[in-house]
Formats: C-alpha cells, sequence, structure tokens
C-alpha cells in the first residue's frame, strides 16, 4: 500500500513536467497546460472492524512560520504570476458555490460540522467579506483615476478579505491505527483559515491588527478536488511541485495541537495550560508548546508501542 502511495506522488510530480515551456513557440501555447492534470488520490473506505485505536486532534497552521509560507504566498491578487495562495483558492471557490446552486458548500459554524450548524448560503460571504463606504474609501478609489460617482459606487460594493489578511489555518484531523496494514494513519476531516475580523476592516490599507478571527469551518473532503486543481510553489525545484491537497493530507507542514478529544468535554490545552503570576508570553509560549508537542508523540507512539507487544 505504501509502494502504491509513493508511486502516486511520484507521478502527481512528473506530470509538471516544464516541457511545454520549453517547446512553446508562442505564449498561448503554455496557457492552462498545467491545471487539472494530477489524479485525485482516493480515501480508501475504512471498515469499522479494522481501526483498533484512534485520537481525533485540533491543530493551528501558523503562516508566520518558514515552512508554512507555500501556504501563505503568493499576496497578488491579481493574475500575474500565474499561482494562487491557499486563501484566495478557498475564497473563490466559495464564491463560486454561492453563485452556482449546483455546488454543495459543506460549511459550518463550528468543528463539529453537525447538520443543524451548517451556514446557509447566503450568509457564508457576510464572514469573508465587509461593506465601508467611508470618504477614506472613496477617496483611495479617486485616487486610482475613479470618477466619484463611479468610486461611491464601488465603495458600497462587498470587499473581500484579502491574502494577506490571513493568519493562518485550524485544522481538525483524526489519527487511527488501522489493524488491517498495521500502520498509524492520518485523515484530514476540516480546516478553518484565521483572518481579519472583517467588522474592523475599512478597505484602505492592510489590516495591522490581530489575524485570528474564526471565518467558518470547511468540511475538507468536500473541497479536496478544487484544491487539487491548484500547485504548490517549490523553491527549490519548479520540476518537483504538488497540489494544495497532497501537501495537506501528507502533513507537509508545521502545526501545533491545541486541542483534542478528552474526558473533559474536548477542553483546549489553554484550559489547563493557564499563564502564571508574572510569567513571560514566552515563557508560556513555551510550554503550551511542549504539552502539544507531548501530545503529538504520544500518538506517534501508539505505534511503535504495537510492535513492543
Amino acid at each position: 500500500m505504501r509502494i502504491l502511495f509513493f508511486i502516486l506522488i511520484l507521478f502527481s510530480n512528473l506530470v509538471l513536467s516544464q516541457s511545454e515551456l520549453l517547446n512553446a513557440e508562442i505564449p498561448v501555447e503554455i496557457e492552462g497546460k498545467s491545471v487539472n492534470e494530477v489524479t485525485l488520490l482516493k480515501y480508501l473506505d475504512v471498515e469499522e472492524n479494522d481501526v483498533l485505536w484512534s485520537k481525533i486532534v485540533y491543530e493551528e497552521i501558523d503562516l508566520n512560520e518558514k515552512l508554512n509560507f507555500p501556504l501563505l504566498f503568493p499576496f497578488e491578487e491579481a493574475e500575474l504570476i500565474g499561482r494562487k495562495s491557499l486563501f484566495r483558492i478557498i475564497r473563490e471557490y466559495i464564491i463560486k458555490g454561492v453563485e452556482n446552486d449546483s455546488i454543495d458548500l459543506q460549511i459550518y459554524k463550528f468543528d463539529n460540522f453537525a447538520a443543524k450548524d451548517k451556514y446557509k448560503k447566503t450568509d457564508i460571504l457576510n464572514r469573508f467579506s465587509y461593506i465601508k463606504s467611508s470618504d477614506a474609501r472613496i477617496q483611495q478609489l479617486m485616487d486610482q483615476g475613479i470618477s466619484r460617482d463611479e468610486a461611491t459606487k464601488q465603495a458600497t460594493q462587498p470587499v473581500y478579505v484579502s491574502s494577506n489578511e490571513v493568519g493562518g489555518y485550524r485544522i481538525k484531523g483524526i489519527w487511527y491505527f488501522d489493524k488491517r496494514n498495521s500502520e498509524l494513519k492520518y485523515r484530514l476531516l476540516g480546516i478553518m483559515p484565521l483572518i481579519a475580523d472583517p467588522g474592523e476592516l475599512d478597505g484602505t490599507k492592510p489590516n495591522s491588527g490581530k489575524l485570528n478571527f474564526e471565518s467558518v469551518w470547511i468540511w475538507y473532503p468536500s473541497i479536496r478536488e478544487e484544491l487539487n486543481k491548484h500547485f504548490v510553489f517549490n523553491d527549490r525545484n519548479n520540476e518537483s511541485r504538488i497540489t494544495f491537497d497532497a501537501l495537506l493530507i501528507n502533513r507537509r507542514f508545521n502545526s501545533f495541537i491545541y486541542k483534542y478529544d478528552n474526558v473533559y468535554g474536548n477542553r483546549k490545552i489553554e484550559d489547563y495550560i493557564k499563564q502564571r503570576p508574572g510569567e513571560s508570553d514566552e515563557s508560556y509560549r513555551i510550554r503550551f508548546i511542549l504539552e502539544s508537542e507531548r501530545i503529538k508523540k504520544e500518538i506517534l507512539d501508539f505505534e511503535n508501542d504495537m510492535w513492543g507487544y
């Protein structure tokens, strides 16, 4: 099974060959060549009796970390360099889903993905957009050469949170031990962008406040196909690129656990690792991360412990 998996990943890299770029006689010959060329890696059905052990964990991906930069950049919203940030892909998919009745958006208010908490399409965009028809916004548009009437009209249109106003992602996944293959596996279940609070933005400058506004929880299997159409930039070798879906399901990012399923009502780590009186923020952060790493080690050690009996 592992051999088949790595063959699929290798094949996904090979199909991104730049031969079209090298052999093109005119630019139009290379447009759109690298899109929709990678086959989506299908999840295999798991029988209930094959799951010997499982644990659900909630993690946060901090986009300030260099290892996670492929999920953050590029900031450009215009089609200038032929690739998009993860947030832009998600945002555009949601906008398309709201406008297209044939797309069933699986977007929820909370991480339990309960049917009663599913967002109505008419309410989703409010989590990603804002309207600020302030004088500063109108003046900014006029400075771009737009007439006052047109600037006033545009200022009353929704403005969407941009790629440089996202600070990270929260993800929900399940680690489980597949006794049929004697292997510890991970399945990504949900993802939520942490963005700037739309209520604090005015559209005149990039947000300078905290980028931790909880937007929406997206059922990850429902967006995999879209993420599989876009490729992650590899600054070491353009010939070895994978899709955003492959990056996420293979956990090629750095994260820390902030919550896990437990007897205390799935309490967060911050609920029992609290900042002590007089303790510096840095020291508290270290204790928080150490607890997160302890939980990670406990999960990953399970597979090794299985071979000890």
